[in-house]
C-alpha cells in the first residue's frame, strides 16, 4: 500500500485542490479491513517521508499489528538524475520513516516506478543498495545480478495490472487471471486513500486529470477485499 496524500498528489500533477479541514487519510479504514480479514494477512506500507508525521498514529497502529514499513521517497516527486543527489534523496526518504518509527526500512518503491533517464538499470540498482535498501518493488527486473531483491509489480500484456488504479477499472476476473498465471510472487499495490479517505465527489470533477484520479476510486477497497479472501497477503519483506 502506497501511503501518500491524494491532495498532495494532485498538486504535483499541477491540479491543486483544497484539502477539507479534518480530512481522513484512509489508513484507519485499511486497518479495519485487514483486521477483519481471515488468515492474518500482512501488507507493506510504502510511506512518503514528508507525509509520515501527519499519519503517525495510524501508521503506528498498523505497525503494531505486524505490517511492514518501507520507503516511497521523501516526497512524491521525480527521482534526481544526478547519482549523488539520488543517493541522498533515497537516504533521506528512508531516514525520515526510520527516525519517526525507530524501525529499519528495507524496501523502496519509486513514486512513479521511474528510473532516472541518465542511469542504466544496473547503476540504479547499485545506488539503491548504496542508499541502504535490501529490496525494490517497481516494474523493472535486472535479475540475478541485482544487488537488491526485486519484487516487480504484476504486469499482464504490458499493463501493470497490479496497480490499484488499473484494478478499479478492470473486471475482477482479469485481475484473478493475471494473479493465477504469475510466474512468481504476484505484487499488487493500492493507495492509502482508497480505504475511506476524504475525497471530492465525482460530481465535483472539472477536468480529465481529476476524473482519472477519482472515477471508480471507491471500488478499490472491495477489489482489495476480494483479493485478500482469495489469496491472502504477505508483506514484501517476508517474501523469499
Amino acid at each position: 500500500v502506497d501511503v501518500e496524500d491524494w491532495y498532495d498528489g494532485m498538486a504535483v500533477l499541477g491540479r491543486p485542490i483544497a484539502r477539507p479541514r479534518g480530512a481522513h487519510s484512509g489508513l484507519s479504514g485499511l486497518a479495519s479491513l485487514l483486521a477483519s480479514a481471515e488468515g492474518g494477512p500482512a501488507v507493506t506500507l510504502f510511506v512518503v517521508g514528508n507525509y509520515a508525521d501527519a499519519v503517525r498514529a495510524e501508521l503506528g497502529d498498523l505497525v503494531d499489528r505486524g505490517h511492514e514499513l518501507a520507503s516511497h521517497g521523501p516526497d512524491h516527486g521525480r527521482l534526481p538524475e544526478d547519482p549523488a543527489a539520488l543517493v541522498e534523496w533515497l537516504r533521506t526518504g528512508r531516514s525520515m520513516v526510520e527516525d519517526l518509527f525507530q524501525r529499519p526500512i528495507r524496501g523502496f518503491r519509486s513514486p512513479r516506478f521511474d528510473i532516472p533517464r541518465t542511469l542504466s538499470l544496473v547503476h540504479y540498482r547499485d545506488l539503491l543498495a548504496e542508499a541502504g535498501f535490501h529490496y525494490v518493488s517497481d516494474t523493472s527486473r535486472l535479475g540475478e545480478h541485482s544487488p537488491v531483491g526485486e519484487l516487480p509489480v504484476l504486469i499482464s500484456h504490458r499493463v501493470p495490472i497490479g496497480g490499484g488504479s488499473y484494478q478499479r477499472m478492470l473486471p475482477g476476473v482479469a485481475v484473478t487471471a493475471a494473479v493465477d498465471s504469475a510466474p512468481g510472487p504476484a505484487v499488487l499495490y493500492y493507495h492509502s486513500y482508497d480505504f475511506g479517505a476524504t475525497l471530492p465527489s465525482t460530481g465535483s470533477i472539472r477536468s480529465l486529470a481529476e476524473a482519472k484520479q477519482l472515477v471508480g476510486r471507491r471500488r478499490v477497497a472491495r477489489v482489495f477485499s476480494r483479493v485478500l479472501r482469495r489469496y491472502g497477503s504477505k508483506a514484501c519483506g517476508h517474501v523469499r
